[in-house]
């Protein structure tokens, strides 16, 4: 089975169908979001805000339709906000640092987002449905 991070978000589970290996990644991929590592967990509200427009434009996704590729850009915005400089010594670089897991959020969902077609209400149901499931796993799993 699909298990997040050997696999990752794939294009037919937006654009075809979700099968039983599309459930088993958004539940290894909530259980990773919540798991403390070198990393926080992603925080609930960090969530909330990206499913909250999410499911906006999926009320009226004819209405809102230019929006959904915008998700990209405030998914972003949500990773900048999240890092911190780190100044490393043994390079002598500065570092990006984040304090929890946004980044990998971002950079499943954004997969998702570039699938979704003009027009095809199905695609943006489907990927509203692996986000929802996700945030379930994420919950169940002990997610704050």
């Amino acid at each position: 089975m699909s298990k997040y991070p050997e696999q990752s978000l794939k294009e037919e589970w937006v654009r075809s169908e979700i099968t039983d290996e599309a459930v088993e990644w958004t539940k290894s991929f909530g259980y990773f979001l919540q798991q403390k590592d070198k990393s926080n967990p992603l925080t609930t509200s960090q969530i909330r805000k990206f499913f909250g427009e999410l499911k906006r434009i999926q009320a009226d996704p004819e209405k809102y339709q230019e929006e959904i590729p915008m998700l990209k850009a405030k998914l972003a915005y949500a990773v900048g906000r999240d890092a911190s400089t780190r100044f490393n010594r043994d390079s002598r670089q500065t570092e990006l640092i984040y304090s929890t897991k946004i980044k990998e959020f971002y950079e499943e969902l954004e997969k998702g987002i570039n699938w979704i077609r003009r027009g095809e209400k199905g695609d943006l149901i489907r990927f509203v449905k692996l986000v929802e499931s996700v945030v379930a796993f994420h919950k169940y799993y002990g997610g704050k």
